[in-house]
């Protein structure tokens, strides 16, 4: 990883994502903040579901701060998804990179989906 790029809060886009999906390394995590609900209705494959209150108590377990963190709301103006990306960095998480459309422009693109109701961590 580029440390020049430490700290810094990318944006991508659904395609660029599903590119991503499809090459685990290096190391991500696929986080959803919308309702658990929501969640379980579809969700990106491989996606955690958290709370942005999960978050402020620490990393869920897996993540490594080092790890790429990518933040998935339910679109443009979910303030959750950036509440979430502020609570990741004071959290220590260091290479965040926030999905500015969220679900609703992974759905247009026709992104897969999982169903089913997030795990207990």
């Amino acid at each position: 990883m580029d440390m020049h790029f430490e700290g810094v809060v990318f944006q991508t886009h659904a395609a660029e994502l599903a590119r991503r999906l499809a090459r685990p390394f290096p190391p991500y995590a696929v986080l959803d903040v919308r309702p658990a609900a929501d969640f379980a209705q579809g969700h990106i494959p491989g996606a955690r579901s958290v709370t942005v209150e999960q978050i402020r108590r620490g990393l869920p377990a897996g993540v490594a701060p080092g790890a790429e963190v990518i933040v998935v709301g339910e679109g443009p103006e979910d303030s959750m998804a950036r509440a979430t990306t502020k609570a990741l960095r004071r959290a220590g998480c260091r290479r965040i990179v926030e999905l500015p459309g969220g679900m609703s422009e992974w759905r247009a693109v026709g992104g897969a989906l999982e169903q089913g109701a997030a795990q207990a961590a």
